[in-house]
């Protein structure tokens, strides 16, 4: 079994930190602590040239969220992810990833297919909104109708264990059809990769747990106390990063569980 590798990256030098690592794809969004939102056109489109003027096979992947949040949009809201969407396409994305969701819990069959359509021939990923319905199973069949490539879910429950059953389950259902892509969050610890590579789980996964800080290069700081809301101040003298050497970790684990 060959594992696949995404990582969530935030600029472009994190991305290339990611590939250096052994990454498959990342995923560019902004916003980390409001759960990933859409990265902007400018990202996108440097990314897509570096990728083009270095040659290098990594797979850019777009957030299409809007907001923090629910996964359920205005009608103004869902016109800022068309327009998002048909934006990062014309900037070079290989493939997007939205969620969205009706108030009673179904996925948006409607919307989603009308993000879906603007992107031919790109690959497309129906993110963790698929947590927000109550029928998960109902959903991935969904998906599959839609022609959606792959499934993002979270692996980890609120005690750190490895929801295990409800992965494999959605795997065995999906059978080939569409892809389950783990999501493993900060809190994963790369030593309990192994615990996931067994038979029966997916093959593809997804990681954030690479960033480090590091201090700001700036000379000058301002010497004002931040406020305890003011989240700019507070962390306006370091900065975060995507450490490579995580990513080749996490890659190394998965080459040498591939072939067992």
């Amino acid at each position: 079994m060959k594992y696949e590798l995404e990582v969530g990256a935030r600029s472009v030098d994190d991305a290339l930190s990611a590939w250096r690592g052994g990454a498959d794809r990342v995923e560019l969004y902004v916003s980390p602590t409001e759960g990933a939102l859409t990265p902007s056109y400018g990202l996108v489109k440097q990314m897509a040239e570096v990728k083009k003027s270095s040659g290098i096979g990594l797979g850019i992947f777009v957030m299409i969220r809007p907001r923090a949040g629910d996964f359920l949009y205005t009608a103004p809201e869902f016109d800022v992810m068309l327009r998002d969407t048909d934006a990062l396409y014309e900037a070079g994305a290989d493939g997007f990833m939205c969620g969205i969701v009706t108030p009673d819990g179904e996925l948006d069959v409607k919307r989603m297919k009308q993000i879906k359509d603007r992107v031919p021939n790109r690959k497309f990923t129906l993110h963790r909104g698929f947590e927000s319905v109550k029928d998960q199973s109902k959903a991935l069949e969904q998906a599959v109708d839609l022609g959606i490539d792959m499934i993002l879910t979270g692996a980890l429950l609120s005690d750190n264990q490895f929801d295990f059953e409800r992965i494999m389950k959605l795997h065995e259902q999906a059978a080939g059809r569409i892809k389950i892509m783990v999501a493993l969050g900060p809190a994963f610890r790369t030593a309990d990769l192994p615990k996931l590579l067994i038979p029966g789980m997916p093959s593809d996964y997804h990681i954030v747990n690479g960033y480090r800080q590091r201090s700001s290069a700036m000379k000058y700081v301002p010497g004002m106390k931040p406020g305890d809301d003011d989240f700019l101040m507070q962390h306006l003298q370091t900065e975060e990063y995507l450490e490579e050497s995580t990513v080749r970790e996490i890659r190394e684990i998965m080459d040498k569980y591939q072939d067992k």
